[in-house]
């Protein structure tokens, strides 16, 4: 059987397609890192790669056995093979402070997630080899991390990876930067040779700068502390053609979505965050000429000794040339992946009431102008998108809110499929993720702020599911609380609090100087008057942005199921009945509601979660 192109029916045989070529194998059990740096662990993988899919490094992250340390570590993923190192990735440790003493919400049992892309990898990928895990961490004795790791399979790949060539290496403390001649030394001018079949080449490039030295090298000639506290660039050239400069620098860890930390996270970096992945850059090269020459140049600065220490800034860099034979097909249109909702991935943003949002790339040789997509849970629902998707273009869409069905927490599970002309591979045209339902409140609930010393710094707003502006706040008094009415009816909002000065209304790091504010929501009870109360972390950076429900929970209904053994006499009483709500016009008795007509007693009125009827 195949799919149905405009229907909302998936075939046994699709759901099945969909499994089988989705894999995982766990390579690593959770151990405790219990030594500063490397912890190596002997693989044998399939005897040949797997050229056809794309293959992650999954990395679950939480405390040791002794328990979880406050400080911001570096931890290097490598792949050590015929006596190369290719790293798979790299994250920095959140300062976990919190997790050790059982704060904000957190305890020695967090744990989370981390996915790398090695596709590039696939020619190493098979036998024997070692994954080394250097730990960047000290006090293991009292406190550090631990990880675990699988190797997931999912999708298909658009290009056959030719060859993998590592091009720059440091060792994982780092090269240090004394002096702009001898950084250089580095990083010489490398020759790399194209064949015919490398149609398409890549340098993958993973930095993250360290270090606590003093440098005024800035336009306003201000004191920084380098690697880690000022930004920087290299940049990369090719046959000395220029093709980027890069900054290296983060202006997103307020963001992050291990929050709140017990420390200085909320502050920009170079290239990295405490709690985060070190985001890889990629770079096209150009493979025309059979012989090329790389060479990455560093910023030229200069540094001196300070009060934090007297070592050199620190570059970890790590680059391999990566090159791919030609598009297989004419048309692939890929699902990547379900952003959001989709509680297996770690985000401030991945829980949703309303609106989809998935990653999709064009696999094919021509463009993608039109995409068919059906979501939903128990009801598919249809959203046509035109645009305009390039020949290996990724792309963030994001479908809008629609009714997804009724179901409990326990069956959420989101499906999408996206259905393109004359697509080649249906294969990868199916996503699914399993996710948390959001906060609901009845229209009684009230928020409660309290400011912290700076009330000019925050506003409040609340837009609905078509994200129109419904509520707004934006004149509070310093240090003082506030109680606002939400007042709001049936239907799917999202709350968003803002701070100008992008550090919450409260960090620890600051309190002092900036005090310490709170934000709740408060729900009375129908039963017995008693007030729920929703607390929400206060210290979230320059936003927190919660999604909720009022009148219903997502899946539910907003009005009462229909019995059939009742009459219902009371003009406009509404029930609920297969995922829509209708309204009695006059008396009706065991009058099933979908068989309503012009003269019957039942009028449809909208889906149980309020929104309106799509024909």
């Amino acid at each position: 059987m195949a799919f149905i192109k405009y229907g909302f029916l998936y075939s046994i045989f699709s759901l099945f397609t969909c499994v089988l070529y989705a894999g995982e194998t766990e390579l690593v059990s959770y151990q405790s890192f219990d030594h500063h740096g490397d912890h190596a662990y002997l693989l044998t993988l399939p005897s040949e790669a797997n050229f056809k899919q794309q293959q992650f490094l999954e990395v679950e992250l939480g405390c040791a056995v002794q328990g979880c340390s406050d400080w911001d570590y570096t931890v290097r993923f490598e792949w050590l093979k015929d006596g190369h190192r290719y790293e798979f990735g790299r994250l920095i440790t959140p300062y976990a402070g919190y997790m050790q003493r059982g704060m904000h919400g957190f305890n020695r049992s967090w744990r989370r997630k981390y996915v790398f892309d090695i596709s590039h990898l696939a020619p190493v990928l098979k036998g024997e080899g070692t994954l080394n895990v250097h730990y960047g961490g000290w006090g293991v004795k009292k406190s550090a991390f631990g990880f675990r790791a699988k190797l997931i399979t999912r999708g298909t790949v658009a290009r056959r990876v030719n060859k993998v060539v590592p091009v720059y290496y440091s060792a994982s403390a780092g090269w240090p930067y004394k002096s702009a001649n001898e950084f250089s030394s580095f990083l010489p001018a490398t020759e790399v040779t194209f064949s015919a079949d490398d149609i398409k080449a890549q340098l993958k490039v993973i930095v993250s700068a360290h270090g606590h030295a003093l440098s005024f090298d800035n336009p306003a000639q201000e004191a920084e502390l380098c690697g880690e506290w000022c930004e920087r660039y290299f940049e990369l050239l090719q046959n000395e053609r220029l093709l980027a400069r890069t900054p290296l620098w983060r202006t997103d860890c307020d963001q992050s979505a291990t929050f709140p930390q017990g420390g200085t996270y909320i502050y920009a970096r170079a290239n990295w965050c405490p709690g985060e992945v070190v985001e890889p850059f990629s770079y096209e090269l150009d493979t025309r000429r059979a012989q090329s020459m790389l060479d990455i140049d560093w910023q030229t600065y200069t540094w001196q000794p300070s009060q934090y220490g007297s070592d050199a800034p620190r570059y970890i860099v790590s680059a391999v040339l990566v090159t791919y034979g030609p598009v297989r097909l004419n048309t692939d249109l890929a699902i990547e992946q379900i952003l959001a909702p989709n509680n297996d991935i770690d985000s401030r943003t991945n829980t949703r009431c309303g609106e989809v949002s998935i990653a999709v790339v064009n696999q094919g040789q021509t463009d993608i102008t039109d995409i068919d997509f059906w979501y939903g849970v128990t009801k598919q629902q249809h959203y046509l998108w035109h645009g305009e998707l390039n020949p290996g273009e990724r792309q963030i869409l994001t479908l809008p809110a629609r009714y997804w069905g009724e179901f409990t927490s326990s069956n959420a599970r989101l499906t999408v499929q996206a259905i393109t002309a004359q697509d080649e591979n249906s294969r990868n045209d199916f996503a699914v993720s399993n996710f948390d339902l959001p906060q609901a409140f009845s229209n009684r609930a009230k928020l409660y702020l309290t400011t912290g010393k700076f009330a000019d710094e925050t506003s409040v707003s609340i837009k609905d599911r078509d994200h129109h502006l419904v509520k707004q706040w934006h004149q509070f008094n310093a240090s003082s609380e506030h109680i606002l009415e939400l007042d709001l009816p049936v239907g799917c909002y999202n709350l968003e609090v803002n701070d100008k000065a992008q550090d919450g209304l409260a960090f620890p790091f600051l309190n002092q100087r900036k005090g310490q504010g709170s934000i709740a929501i408060h729900d009375p009870s129908l039963v017995d008057g008693v007030v729920e109360v929703e607390a929400l972390q206060a210290d979230f950076g320059r936003k927190l942005s919660v999604p909720f429900t009022v009148g219903y929970r997502l899946g539910e209904c907003a009005a009462p199921q229909w019995q059939p053994n009742r009459a219902y006499s009371v003009i406009a009483e509404k029930v609920g009945f297969q995922g829509i709500i209708y309204e009695v016009k006059h008396w009706s008795y065991n009058f099933q509601p979908d068989k309503a007509g012009p003269y019957d007693a039942w009028q449809a009125y909208s889906y149980c979660d309020g929104s309106e009827l799509i024909n």
